[in-house]
């Protein structure tokens, strides 16, 4: 016998403390969504991250970029009723800069930091408020790229957001008043005692505007450091920031530190290019037996599959321009098919794919020729590869690569009678179909915990698991309802969830797997919808598609009337 027991408390070790958590910060006048990461080790410093226009998820630098600094990072979303507001203002009335100073303030409080143990990170947009924050409330680090000066006349040619920050009249003394916002600060104080980094490019088609006559305002600041980029890989405002990113993290890196770098003006990335050794090369390039064929975009509709990406012949042709034909072909044994693809606008092709030179492949994008994609009907079952061909016959090219993804990915969707499976890596993409009725393994776990069928509209949710195949999340698989009638099979994709009451009663003495999610239901629990199926005696199947398998089990049979 023991003692007894006090309750569980968290395990501290078991706790990611570095993980990225998301919230809602409501204590000031408006709500502030945000993401804070915690600091690694020691580090006693906070990145303060602005985003900028059309920011993924409406944050910026959430990827990689940042995720190696041992400092404490803050993001923090610019979305105010559905609106940018440059984190300022509405109708001029700035209670939400007052609402995102009040989140910056107290996570310094929180942490025991200063001003002086702060970096403002922010692009374009983003860039613009790193600045403002910067010099209004005197933190100490600025590390802005390619930001608006003149906000009020840089919102006022975007009604929407200008509306929302200057009310509907966008009256011209607001529009001044928001153009004076930074310049004015920076023309009282010169940017005295902060340490700003400015990245710019003259590609950057604001540079003129925004950049270049606002340079002497910095008059005061004893470490103004400018880097503005020179490279054949940058030529617009948005490529600016992802140039520069190493250079980006390694001065938030050294500030992390303690250590303010002292860079001054650099004009990084500049190529004394020889034309003519650069038109060898790329020929030479042309010449080589090679292509590139990268999926960006995929999905399974109906019968039909979406493919989208880039697909060109690297190096410049002597051809200029020289038309091609692009096709996509699906392989397995003995068995090909052949669809054509449609060539497509491609944007930054020339610094994605950049080979000692740059290139240009504005016609470097592929896509289904039929906007509804590529039927599968008429494509046998089995496993194919895919492969992207390309002719260009004033050359005499006719070449073929695998495609490969940019990003992984699997897609499993049931077609009919057969499961279609669309997965993809760096080194291959794949079509597998197969019947959607599988295999039926004496291991499987399967029980029907409720099913009804009200009209033409049938609702099915239980336990499906194999012993040994683990259902530990919502990952593990894809669960379908078949019905297998005489003359035809109509198939849908199941939803899953967490009972674990259901689902332990079914696991068998000796079997320690995690089966927490091996329940499936229809969508909402509001069952199919079987109108378009024939009156008759159809069988009914729950299907598993987990890893390589498909498992199935029976689940009776119903009789739609007519």
């Amino acid at each position: 016998m023991t003692t007894a027991l006090p309750p569980l408390v968290p395990n501290r070790a078991a706790t990611d403390r570095r993980s990225v958590v998301t919230e809602t910060d409501t204590t000031g006048p408006f709500p502030v969504e945000y993401r804070f990461r915690a600091a690694a080790g020691d580090a006693r410093h906070l990145i303060v991250v602005f985003s900028g226009l059309g920011a993924p998820n409406g944050y910026h630098f959430t990827g990689k970029s940042l995720m190696d600094l041992r400092a404490n990072i803050l993001w923090i979303r610019d979305d105010f009723d559905s609106h940018y507001s440059y984190y300022m203002c509405r109708s001029m009335d700035f209670s939400i800069e007052t609402s995102v100073a009040g989140l910056i303030e107290r996570t310094l409080a929180g942490l025991g930091l200063g001003r002086h143990q702060v970096s403002l990170l922010g692009v374009s947009k983003g860039g613009s408020a790193a600045l403002y924050y910067g010099l209004r409330y005197g933190y100490r680090n600025i590390v802005t790229v390619v930001p608006q000066f003149l906000i009020g006349s840089y919102v006022h040619d975007r009604p929407a957001t200008g509306q929302y920050m200057l009310g509907d009249a966008m009256a011209s003394q607001d529009v001044a008043m928001l153009d004076d916002a930074i310049p004015g600060m920076l023309k009282a104080r010169g940017g005295q005692g902060n340490n700003i980094y400015l990245f710019s490019s003259e590609a950057d088609e604001q540079y003129e505007t925004e950049i270049s006559p606002h340079l002497q305002l910095f008059w005061a600041c004893e470490n103004f450091n400018f880097i503005r980029t020179d490279s054949p890989m940058v030529r617009q405002h948005g490529e600016v920031s992802g140039y520069n990113m190493p250079l980006i993290a390694g001065v938030l890196s050294a500030l992390t530190e303690g250590a303010d770098p002292r860079l001054g003006f650099v004009e990084n990335g500049k190529q004394q290019v020889n034309e003519v050794d650069r038109q060898a090369f790329l020929q030479g390039l042309r010449a080589t037996d090679t292509l590139t064929a990268v999926v960006r975009k995929q999905d399974i509709r109906g019968a039909n599959i979406l493919l989208s990406g880039d697909a060109f012949i690297p190096g410049h042709s002597p051809y200029a321009p020289a038309t091609t034909t692009k096709s996509l072909v699906m392989e397995s044994g003995s068995r090909k098919f052949e669809f054509p693809l449609a060539t497509t606008d491609a944007k930054y092709l020339y610094s994605q794919y950049f080979d000692r030179y740059s290139c240009d492949y504005p016609d470097g994008g592929f896509e289904p020729e039929n906007p509804s994609g590529i039927s599968m009907k008429g494509i046998p079952v089995g496993s194919y590869d895919l492969s992207v061909r390309i002719t260009s016959p004033a050359e005499g090219i006719d070449r073929r690569t695998p495609l490969v993804a940019r990003r992984p990915f699997e897609i499993r969707r049931p077609v009919g009678g057969n499961e279609a499976a669309l997965i993809g890596d760096g080194k291959s993409v794949r079509l597998i179909r197969r019947p959607i009725v599988g295999h039926f393994s004496a291991e499987t776990a399967f029980s029907l915990e409720s099913t009804w069928l009200k009209e033409r509209t049938l609702h099915v949710e239980g336990v499906f698991f194999v012993h040994g195949v683990e259902a530990g999340d919502r990952g593990h698989g894809q669960y379908y309802l078949v019905l297998q009638g005489s003359a035809s099979t109509h198939s849908f994709r199941l939803g899953m969830s967490k009972k674990t009451g259901a689902i332990r009663k079914q696991i068998r003495k000796g079997d320690y797997g995690n089966y927490d999610f091996a329940y499936f239901a229809t969508s909402g629990y509001n069952g199919v919808d079987l109108q378009r199926a024939a009156p008759g005696v159809y069988e009914v199947y729950v299907s598993l598609s987990t890893g390589g398998s498909l498992f199935s089990a029976a689940a009776g049979s119903v009789t739609l009337d007519g």
